[in-house]
């Protein structure tokens, strides 16, 4: 059920191997989900980032760069890299309209969200729905004027690429 307050602490576990080589949790880097807050309420939570394809887990390469990229500036892309998010909408929150050159697995974890394009398209995801976006401009609305909604978005970057000549770019919201 989506909360009507404030959304609760997130916690990060995060899998490995002992010396072994069995599965074990990595005990050193449990911990709290850092969480941004936007103007109107908007919160972001960074739960992993990693940098460069593949993805290097030699020595917990990855954990390190986790720690490091945790501080990289708060839009949506890591160049040459990965990052999952949750994000919470408060109740009636609409986002401004912005693009990342990335494309973004989400899925809505709790309520319902509308995706607004550019052109005046929409559509209503429910709890449970999933949508790829591909580098487009589009605003989030959480439709409940009572409950918050939660997404969670993973995100990949993406070569620049243009559309009808025209050369795409990222545009932070505003």
């Amino acid at each position: 059920m989506a909360h009507s307050k404030n959304p609760p602490p997130i916690y990060r576990f995060i899998t490995g191997h002992s010396e072994g080589g069995e599965s074990v949790f990595e005990p050193r880097v449990t911990s709290e989900v850092p969480i941004k807050e936007y103007p109107g309420g908007m919160r972001i939570a960074f739960c992993f980032a990693t940098q460069g394809f593949p993805v290097d887990l030699e020595d917990d390469k990855d954990l390190g760069a986790c720690e490091q990229l945790a501080n990289y500036p708060p839009g949506m892309m890591i160049p040459n890299g990965t990052a999952a998010k949750l994000i919470d909408f408060p109740p009636g929150y609409p986002s401004p309209m912005h693009r990342s050159m990335s494309i973004n697995y989400n899925f809505v974890i709790e309520g319902q969200v509308e995706c607004i394009s550019d052109s005046g398209e929409t559509r209503l995801l429910k709890q449970g729905d999933f949508l790829m976006q591909r580098a487009v401009m589009h605003s989030w609305r959480n439709t409940s004027g009572t409950t918050w909604a939660k997404i969670t978005t993973v995100v990949f970057p993406v070569k620049s690429f243009a559309v009808d000549g025209k050369t795409l770019e990222a545009r932070p919201p505003q």
